[in-house]
């Protein structure tokens, strides 16, 4: 594994490689509040069967820059993070049509990204998301944008939160994110700082606010429906909560995807069940 860095418009993106020189190239995109080391479990298997993957911190996440003071951070953002980072590999490693690999808030990102570029990708593998979610609902633009502006006014940068020691941050990510300890840590690990008072996680706090925007779901669907690379849908099995909304099948059939995987897991089972993830995108890539 290997620590890279890109410069991009607003800033550096960090993350992480295996397997340089593979043949087959993935640009790997981690989900909300996660960070690249989300791919840990993974990436080694991938690498270990001519694949150079890369995965990214998205702006805010891990040891990736933050989105400048004063400024709103959008999630449809990703994607222009996206493209530069496809555009710095294609310049500067060669990189030809890779394979975008998303896990949750990155499988919805990887949607948009070839959607709008569908020649310059040839598979996408999306675990655990079909579009940005939550979608705009009708007759609640108002008071979301209400929520938006009142979180924004009163936002801070600064954590305010210390932990004593490593294993007790990893403890409370853990009440959110069930797995096993040793799977956890080396994401926890690069999304934590520590200073004089104890650890804190860099995490930018813009994240927790409320979105100005959100797409309607005629907007999602159109993406879905549109030309696109050939792709793979992994999803666990029963469905997580990251996947309770009410138009998951129509978004489905819209999506049209090649390989159609469940497995038995949580909403992070490209971590705690790795090897099971590992099989089913090694059938569909090979």
């Amino acid at each position: 594994m290997k620590k890279i860095s890109i410069a991009c418009k607003f800033g550096t993106i960090k993350g992480l490689q295996w397997g340089m020189g593979n043949k087959k190239k993935i640009l790997a995109l981690h989900g909300w509040l996660d960070n690249a080391a989300s791919f840990c479990q993974l990436a080694p298997m991938l690498a270990a069967n001519n694949c150079e993957v890369i995965a990214i911190d998205f702006s805010g996440h891990g040891k990736s820059q933050h989105r400048a003071k004063g400024h709103f951070v959008h999630f449809i953002d990703y994607v222009l993070e996206i493209a530069e980072v496809l555009h710095y590999l294609e310049k500067n490693q060669n990189w030809q049509q890779p394979i975008l690999l998303g896990h949750s808030m990155g499988a919805a990102m990887a949607i948009m990204y070839s959607a709008a570029n569908p020649e310059k990708i040839d598979k996408q593998i999306l675990i655990e998301n079909l579009g940005p979610v939550p979608a705009y609902e009708s007759n609640k633009a108002a008071k979301n944008l209400k929520k938006a502006l009142n979180q924004w006014q009163n936002h801070r940068l600064k954590h305010r939160h210390y932990y004593k020691s490593l294993d007790s941050a990893i403890n409370a990510r853990l009440k959110v994110t069930p797995m096993a300890k040793e799977i956890i840590t080396p994401m926890v690990k690069r999304g934590i700082k520590k200073t004089k008072k104890g650890y804190q996680f860099r995490t930018d706090k813009r994240l927790m606010i409320t979105s100005l925007f959100r797409f309607s779901e005629e907007i999602i669907q159109d993406l879905l429906a549109a030309n696109k690379p050939p792709t793979q849908v992994i999803v666990a099995q029963p469905r997580s909560y990251a996947l309770q909304y009410p138009t998951y099948n129509q978004r489905l059939a819209k999506l049209q995807a090649q390989s159609y995987v469940k497995i038995e897991g949580h909403h992070h089972l490209h971590m705690d069940n790795a090897e099971q993830v590992f099989v089913a995108i090694q059938k569909f890539i090979c």
